[in-house]
């Protein structure tokens, strides 16, 4: 039978394999833009300059901030499965994560400078961003409700 102590098992267990993909890619980076810049149309502001150091620094940059977005949904996941699931330590971490979305969609945004395909994984995160955003808020508002009842009678 499917509880919520699988279902947080599988999402630890989850989130530990793409933090290890994404540590796998680091590898691959430059074959990756590479590859790309040569399979690539050319549709850009800046179509006819090579896009491989500037997709190089991109992904390095977007693969950073995965790796602090996965530690934070890791001290997440932890505090979830340790019972402590409105605490403030929480919401910080929806925080982090949401800021490094945006940070990651603002990367793509520039890569779009290069070639327009890459506007719409920038729109991705930034919109994931706004949710984990707004998640962030709901977040602190029932710690701040469940604050307010552990001081009621």
């Amino acid at each position: 039978m499917w509880n919520k102590t699988k279902s947080l098992i599988l999402s630890r267990i989850m989130t530990t394999a793409a933090t290890i993909i994404v540590l796998l890619m680091t590898f691959f980076v430059p074959a990756i833009s590479e590859w790309y810049n040569d399979i690539s149309e050319a549709k850009g502001f800046f179509e006819s300059i090579n896009i491989t150091i500037p997709m190089c620094i991109i992904l390095y940059i977007c693969e950073s901030l995965a790796l602090m977005a996965f530690h934070s949904l890791h001290t997440l996941l932890k505090n979830i499965s340790n019972d402590k699931v409105f605490v403030k330590d929480n919401s910080d971490c929806l925080r982090k994560i949401s800021w490094e979305c945006m940070l990651a969609g603002a990367a793509f945004l520039i890569l779009g400078i290069w070639r327009f395909v890459f506007i719409f994984p920038a729109f991705m995160a930034v919109m994931f961003g706004l949710i984990m955003r707004v998640l962030k808020n709901v977040f602190e508002k029932a710690v701040e409700i469940k604050t307010e009842n552990d001081f009621t009678i």
